[in-house]
């Protein structure tokens, strides 16, 4: 059946429970002849087609969609809408939420549902919508782009320059400064080569991990093994560590992409309880609507309201030798695993982290 048969058929003929003498199967009450729910799907600025799929037929195509597809000039048969309509994804889901179409330059935009054989299809051409997000992210990504790059320039500036005045006072003084003040600009450029290093060490961090292995990782022996590999560093700063896990958690992520993330939490927390009499770090696990979430939370000094709007800010930091890149990291290492960060912290009460991970769908079985 072509579009503009479908158009003029009465699209409840082939509903079972349709037709006069029937109840309405949407509003249950005695159906009318004339179906006012066709009349409103029909007159909406939005693509809506109907499939048959127990009959190979298409059931309803509303005036947006005919127009939507000859314009495109794609044959409104059932087997060709449903080849570009109801085909699986690279996972095997064909019912994905904003699935989209490309067919020549144009954009198509949709979603599929399904009632018993039927599938409902609702399309609607964002070509234009999708070049002026383009704009926006391209526009976006430079001015990030930018401000990295000054960002960067200014923290190697800074060191760079230094040693560039340590030698060259060293150098016009040499003869004449005694070993002890030789030794003392030595020790200043040792260390401010030092920060670059550091600089330098951060800025690859950002590039680990551009394709995560996902596989399923039981987070509540991972939080076990990660509280064992800092335990040293616990002991030595008097930290109390508390874990606490309330069932098995299976996530989908990348163990080292994770690992790197607990130790940048880690890291900020340690610096936040240095001056606590009787530090406390409390990592807390949780399962609720699919996501598996992390909890770190210290009782620290906590984070002035001013600071924490500029934490996922690049190189922003208020530590001495810190990059301010610890945050950035870990959100786009969560990012790509599908996960989430967010920072709650108020002044004076201590600061607590969540990571959010999607849960896995398959576990390995036991042997």
């Amino acid at each position: 059946m072509d579009l503009e048969q479908a158009r003029d058929r009465d699209w409840t003929s082939g509903v079972e429970g349709c037709g006069v003498g029937r109840p309405c199967p949407i509003s249950r009450t005695a159906c009318p002849g004339e179906c006012i729910y066709a009349d409103v799907m029909e007159s909406q600025r939005l693509g809506v087609v109907v499939f048959d799929q127990g009959r190979s037929s298409l059931h309803f195509v509303n005036r947006f969609a005919r127009d939507l597809f000859r314009s495109v000039r794609r044959e409104a048969d059932y087997a060709t809408l449903s080849g570009l309509l109801l085909t699986p994804g690279p996972d095997g889901d064909s019912d994905r939420p904003a699935r989209t179409l490309r067919i020549g330059s144009r954009l198509l935009g949709y979603t599929v549902y399904r009632a018993r054989s039927f599938a409902w299809v609702y399309v609607r051409d964002i070509t234009a919508k999708a070049r002026l997000e383009s704009i926006a992210e391209a526009v976006e990504t430079m001015n990030n782009i930018g401000y990295v790059f000054a960002a960067v320039r200014h923290e190697l500036g800074n060191p760079i320059n230094s040693v560039k005045a340590a030698l060259s006072v060293l150098s016009a003084n040499l003869d004449t400064y005694p070993k002890q003040m030789v030794a003392e600009y030595l020790e200043r450029i040792g260390s401010e080569v030092a920060r670059v290093e550091n600089l330098l060490r951060s800025l690859k961090s950002f590039s680990l991990y551009e394709r995560p292995a996902l596989q399923a990782v039981e987070v509540g022996a991972f939080l076990q093994q990660f509280v064992q590999f800092v335990s040293e560093d616990t002991r030595k700063n008097g930290i109390s560590v508390e874990v606490a896990v309330s069932c098995e958690c299976w996530a989908r992520c990348d163990p080292r992409a994770l690992q790197q993330v607990m130790l940048n939490l880690y890291a900020n927390a340690s610096d936040a309880l240095r001056q606590h009499d009787r530090p406390v770090l409390r990592i807390l696990l949780s399962k609720r609507d699919g996501l598996i979430t992390i909890w770190m939370a210290d009782n620290g000094p906590g984070i002035p309201e001013l600071e924490a709007q500029q934490l996922f800010q690049p190189f922003f930091t208020t530590k001495e030798s810190g990059t301010g890149l610890g945050l950035v990291i870990s959100r786009k290492l969560l990012a790509k695993m599908g996960g989430t960060i967010t920072v709650d912290s108020k002044e004076g009460r201590g600061t607590s982290v969540h990571v959010s991970l999607p849960e896995s769908s398959a576990c390995p079985q036991a042997p």
